[in-house]
């Protein structure tokens, strides 16, 4: 997989045959480095994690590439890793998990709308990283059929409805993580985790602010997008 960089757009190249650029162009031939797409010069890459989510289609709020690697680094997911996830959303931590568990690990997400299902599967497929995804319509709140399960992540409205689930998938000192927007969703699912045993409890978030390096001077950004999510983790014991 290759992106293209115009400006300040970024697409992905599938190749497929020849090689297609986000929905408008098609190519026979695209190599790194410098290349002419009209009349335009672009830059080609190798595409990597950040291109993936940031190219996505949205249908649902994602979990930000931010919180999506501390997420990764604090359950330590890595190649070989069974993980189950709920819900798709648009597929952003879907594709998260699978860059990392790749080659021979495997992802579970449940998902219950077959709208968010069928976006995440689409932003799946164009990543080329479905190979060793599952996914199943069903409730992650009680619905999860695997277990010995590395990690179980929830991105769920009401997250400590699957923490009992969480505790019967999960293996011991496997990690569980619910990703959500308020306080009140934060505190209520950590005690819930709290009350059922899971200990290295952690509620945090992660701030990220863009620098912009001008010619007569370098400052913040004037644009910032600071709260993006809270993450509550956990292991099981």
């Amino acid at each position: 997989m290759l992106t293209v960089l115009d400006g300040k757009r970024r697409y992905l190249a599938r190749k497929n045959g020849m090689y297609h650029i986000g929905d408008f162009a098609v190519l026979k031939d695209l190599k790194e480095g410098k290349a002419k797409l009209g009349t335009r010069e672009v830059y080609v890459l190798r595409s990597n994690l950040y291109d993936y989510i940031s190219t996505i289609k949205r249908k649902a709020q994602i979990i930000a590439l931010k919180d999506a690697a501390y997420i990764i680094a604090r359950c330590g997911i890595r190649s070989g890793w069974r993980v189950v996830e709920g819900g798709a959303g648009s597929g952003a931590m879907s594709i998260a998990l699978l860059y990392y568990t790749y080659p021979d690990g495997k992802v579970y997400t449940y998902e219950l709308r077959d709208d968010f299902a069928a976006i995440a599967k689409k932003n799946v497929e164009n990543a080329g990283l479905q190979a060793h995804w599952i996914l199943k319509k069903g409730d992650i709140r009680k619905d999860v059929e695997e277990r010995d399960v590395d990690a179980f992540i929830l991105d769920i409205p009401e997250p400590w409805e699957a923490v009992d689930m969480a505790k019967k998938a999960l293996r011991q000192s496997g990690c569980i993580m619910a990703y959500i927007p308020t306080y009140n969703q934060l505190e209520r699912v950590y005690r819930k985790m709290k009350s059922v045993g899971f200990v290295d409890l952690e509620a945090t978030e992660i701030i990220k602010r863009n620098i912009l390096v001008g010619d007569m001077g370098t400052r913040p950004d004037n644009v910032e997008v600071a709260h993006t999510g809270f993450m509550v983790f956990g292991r099981k014991l």
